[in-house]
C-alpha cells in the first residue's frame, strides 16, 4: 500500500453564471478540470501547442 499525504483547498468560482465552491487538490503536474465539473458540457480540445478548447452546455441533458 503506498499512503500520499497531499494538500486540499477550496475555491470558488463561477460556473455557468453561478458560484460554486469545489475542492482543490494539490498536485505537482499541470492543472487538470474536474470531470464532475463537466457534467452536462461538451469538451472539444485541439490536441496541439497553441491549440484550441471549448466547453459548451449541452441542451436536453
Amino acid at each position: 500500500m503506498v499512503e500520499c499525504i497531499i494538500n486540499v483547498y477550496e475555491a470558488v468560482i463561477i460556473w455557468d453564471g453561478s458560484f460554486l465552491t469545489i475542492p482543490i487538490d494539490e498536485a505537482d503536474s499541470d492543472p487538470l478540470v474536474g470531470m464532475l465539473l463537466m457534467e452536462g458540457y461538451q469538451l472539444m480540445v485541439e490536441v496541439f501547442e497553441g491549440g484550441n478548447i471549448e466547453i459548451q452546455k449541452v441542451s436536453g441533458v
